[in-house]
Protein backbone atom coordinates (compact mmCIF):
# COMPACT_ATOMS: atom_id res chain seq x y z
CA UNK A 1 0.00 0.00 0.00
CA UNK A 2 2.38 2.67 1.03
CA UNK A 3 4.83 1.46 -2.43
CA UNK A 4 1.60 2.20 -4.49
CA UNK A 5 0.86 5.44 -3.27
CA UNK A 6 4.68 6.59 -3.01
CA UNK A 7 5.03 5.53 -6.74
CA UNK A 8 1.85 7.15 -7.31
CA UNK A 9 2.95 10.63 -6.09
CA UNK A 10 6.28 10.16 -8.37
CA UNK A 11 4.61 9.41 -11.13
CA UNK A 12 2.60 12.77 -10.60
CA UNK A 13 5.55 14.30 -9.68
CA UNK A 14 7.58 13.43 -12.92
CA UNK A 15 4.53 14.67 -14.56
CA UNK A 16 4.29 18.02 -13.17
CA UNK A 17 8.26 18.45 -13.68
CA UNK A 18 7.51 16.97 -17.39
CA UNK A 19 4.72 19.41 -18.58
CA UNK A 20 6.90 22.27 -16.56
CA UNK A 21 9.59 21.65 -18.66
CA UNK A 22 7.61 21.85 -22.05
CA UNK A 23 5.63 24.37 -21.20
CA UNK A 24 9.15 26.45 -20.12
CA UNK A 25 10.50 25.20 -24.15
CA UNK A 26 7.34 26.28 -25.89
CA UNK A 27 7.57 29.96 -24.02
CA UNK A 28 11.62 29.66 -25.10
CA UNK A 29 10.83 28.66 -28.53
CA UNK A 30 8.37 31.48 -29.05
CA UNK A 31 10.89 34.25 -27.42
CA UNK A 32 13.85 32.74 -29.83
CA UNK A 33 11.64 32.84 -33.00
CA UNK A 34 11.42 36.81 -32.99
CA UNK A 35 11.59 38.75 -35.04
CA UNK A 36 11.04 36.12 -37.98
CA UNK A 37 7.74 34.63 -36.95
CA UNK A 38 6.29 38.01 -37.16
CA UNK A 39 6.86 37.80 -40.86
CA UNK A 40 4.77 34.64 -41.25
CA UNK A 41 1.20 34.88 -42.79
CA UNK A 42 -0.11 32.70 -39.95
CA UNK A 43 -3.94 31.18 -39.94
CA UNK A 44 -5.88 31.96 -36.98
CA UNK A 45 -5.36 29.46 -33.90
CA UNK A 46 -1.31 29.09 -35.43
CA UNK A 47 0.54 32.25 -34.35
CA UNK A 48 3.23 30.94 -31.96
CA UNK A 49 1.66 32.46 -28.79
CA UNK A 50 -1.96 30.58 -29.89
CA UNK A 51 -0.54 26.98 -30.86
CA UNK A 52 -0.84 24.05 -28.93
CA UNK A 53 2.56 23.69 -29.59
CA UNK A 54 5.19 25.59 -31.40
CA UNK A 55 8.78 25.30 -32.81
CA UNK A 56 11.41 27.34 -33.91
CA UNK A 57 14.93 26.88 -35.46
CA UNK A 58 17.34 28.23 -37.55
CA UNK A 59 20.58 28.14 -39.24
CA UNK A 60 23.47 30.40 -41.33
CA UNK A 61 24.44 28.77 -44.46
CA UNK A 62 27.22 29.70 -46.78
CA UNK A 63 24.92 29.78 -50.11
CA UNK A 64 22.61 31.88 -51.90
CA UNK A 65 19.33 32.37 -51.34
CA UNK A 66 18.06 31.11 -54.63
CA UNK A 67 20.55 27.64 -54.16
CA UNK A 68 18.61 27.46 -50.83
CA UNK A 69 15.15 27.34 -52.37
CA UNK A 70 16.43 25.24 -55.44
CA UNK A 71 17.02 22.44 -52.65
CA UNK A 72 14.41 23.39 -50.24
CA UNK A 73 11.26 22.73 -53.04
CA UNK A 74 12.97 19.70 -54.92
CA UNK A 75 11.12 17.84 -52.28
CA UNK A 76 11.33 14.78 -54.23
CA UNK A 77 14.79 14.79 -53.21
CA UNK A 78 14.20 15.23 -49.93
CA UNK A 79 14.71 11.71 -48.80
CA UNK A 80 18.43 12.36 -50.21
CA UNK A 81 19.06 14.78 -47.01
CA UNK A 82 16.58 14.20 -44.70
CA UNK A 83 15.44 11.19 -43.50
CA UNK A 84 11.80 11.94 -42.39
CA UNK A 85 10.76 12.49 -45.63
CA UNK A 86 10.66 9.07 -47.24
CA UNK A 87 8.08 8.26 -48.71
CA UNK A 88 6.91 11.51 -49.62
CA UNK A 89 4.30 11.52 -52.58
CA UNK A 90 3.92 14.61 -54.18
CA UNK A 91 0.63 14.50 -55.70
CA UNK A 92 0.25 17.36 -58.28
CA UNK A 93 3.87 17.88 -59.12
CA UNK A 94 5.55 15.49 -61.48
CA UNK A 95 8.32 17.27 -61.91
CA UNK A 96 9.21 16.69 -58.35
CA UNK A 97 9.34 20.14 -57.23
CA UNK A 98 7.39 22.11 -55.07
CA UNK A 99 4.88 24.92 -56.82
CA UNK A 100 2.09 27.15 -55.50
CA UNK A 101 -0.12 24.77 -55.60
CA UNK A 102 1.50 21.67 -54.58
CA UNK A 103 -0.34 18.92 -51.79
CA UNK A 104 2.21 16.06 -50.79
CA UNK A 105 1.61 13.05 -48.97
CA UNK A 106 4.42 11.92 -46.03
CA UNK A 107 5.04 10.36 -42.66
CA UNK A 108 6.91 12.47 -40.50
CA UNK A 109 5.89 11.92 -37.46
CA UNK A 110 2.40 9.80 -38.59
CA UNK A 111 0.65 9.76 -42.31
CA UNK A 112 0.08 13.94 -42.84
CA UNK A 113 -1.34 15.48 -46.03
CA UNK A 114 0.60 18.60 -46.84
CA UNK A 115 -0.60 21.77 -48.60
CA UNK A 116 1.36 25.18 -49.79
CA UNK A 117 -0.30 27.93 -48.21
CA UNK A 118 2.80 30.61 -49.26
CA UNK A 119 4.99 30.02 -52.43
CA UNK A 120 7.23 33.97 -52.47
CA UNK A 121 10.57 32.86 -54.52
CA UNK A 122 13.63 32.44 -53.19
CA UNK A 123 12.38 33.81 -49.69
CA UNK A 124 9.30 31.89 -48.23
CA UNK A 125 7.51 28.53 -48.42
CA UNK A 126 4.33 27.49 -45.87
CA UNK A 127 2.45 24.44 -45.63
CA UNK A 128 -0.47 23.48 -44.18
CA UNK A 129 -0.66 19.68 -42.94
CA UNK A 130 -2.97 17.69 -41.59
CA UNK A 131 -2.58 14.18 -40.10
CA UNK A 132 -4.59 11.22 -40.74
CA UNK A 133 -8.43 11.51 -38.51
CA UNK A 134 -7.22 14.85 -37.52
CA UNK A 135 -5.41 14.04 -34.48
CA UNK A 136 -2.80 16.91 -35.29
CA UNK A 137 -2.62 19.69 -37.89
CA UNK A 138 0.17 21.91 -38.57
CA UNK A 139 1.48 25.22 -39.73
CA UNK A 140 5.26 24.75 -41.05
CA UNK A 141 7.20 28.03 -42.11
CA UNK A 142 10.43 28.66 -43.61
CA UNK A 143 12.55 32.29 -44.38
CA UNK A 144 15.09 32.50 -46.42
CA UNK A 145 17.00 35.58 -45.20
CA UNK A 146 19.70 37.11 -47.38
CA UNK A 147 23.24 37.93 -45.01
CA UNK A 148 26.28 39.15 -46.27
CA UNK A 149 27.96 35.22 -46.17
CA UNK A 150 24.77 34.00 -47.74
CA UNK A 151 21.65 33.59 -45.78
CA UNK A 152 19.80 32.70 -42.64
CA UNK A 153 17.19 29.77 -43.09
CA UNK A 154 14.56 29.19 -40.53
CA UNK A 155 12.16 26.82 -39.52
CA UNK A 156 9.08 27.84 -37.87
CA UNK A 157 6.46 24.98 -37.03
CA UNK A 158 2.79 25.41 -34.65
CA UNK A 159 0.63 22.79 -34.07
CA UNK A 160 -2.52 21.63 -33.15
CA UNK A 161 -4.82 18.72 -31.91
CA UNK A 162 -4.87 15.96 -29.47
CA UNK A 163 -1.18 14.24 -30.31
CA UNK A 164 0.42 18.31 -29.75
CA UNK A 165 -0.66 17.58 -25.97
CA UNK A 166 0.95 14.25 -25.98
CA UNK A 167 4.44 15.43 -27.84
CA UNK A 168 4.55 18.94 -25.90
CA UNK A 169 4.24 16.83 -22.36
CA UNK A 170 6.44 13.40 -23.37
CA UNK A 171 8.83 14.97 -26.30
CA UNK A 172 9.03 18.82 -26.20
CA UNK A 173 12.73 18.61 -27.63
CA UNK A 174 12.01 15.76 -30.62
CA UNK A 175 10.64 17.97 -33.19
CA UNK A 176 12.89 20.94 -32.68
CA UNK A 177 16.16 17.77 -32.95
CA UNK A 178 14.33 16.85 -36.26
CA UNK A 179 14.35 20.36 -37.51
CA UNK A 180 18.38 20.33 -36.67
CA UNK A 181 18.96 17.82 -38.62
CA UNK A 182 16.79 18.54 -41.25
CA UNK A 183 18.34 22.35 -41.36
CA UNK A 184 22.14 20.41 -41.21
CA UNK A 185 20.75 18.36 -44.32
CA UNK A 186 20.01 21.39 -46.18
CA UNK A 187 23.39 23.27 -45.11
CA UNK A 188 25.40 20.49 -45.73
CA UNK A 189 23.85 19.76 -49.51
CA UNK A 190 23.86 23.55 -50.07
CA UNK A 191 27.44 24.62 -49.11
CA UNK A 192 28.74 21.42 -51.94
CA UNK A 193 30.50 22.84 -54.77
CA UNK A 194 28.73 20.49 -57.05
CA UNK A 195 25.15 21.07 -58.52
CA UNK A 196 22.42 18.53 -56.13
Amino acid sequence: MKITKLLSVLLSLTGISLLLSSCYSSKKAVESSLPYSDKINWPEGYKPSEAGFFVHNEIDIQASPQRIWDILIHAAKWPEWHKKAQGIVLLNSPDGKLNPSSVFIWSPAGKFTSTIKEFNPPYNIAWYGEMEGKKMTIYNAWLIIPTKEGCKVVINESQNGPRTKLEKIFAPNMLRKDFRDWLMGLKERAEKKSDN
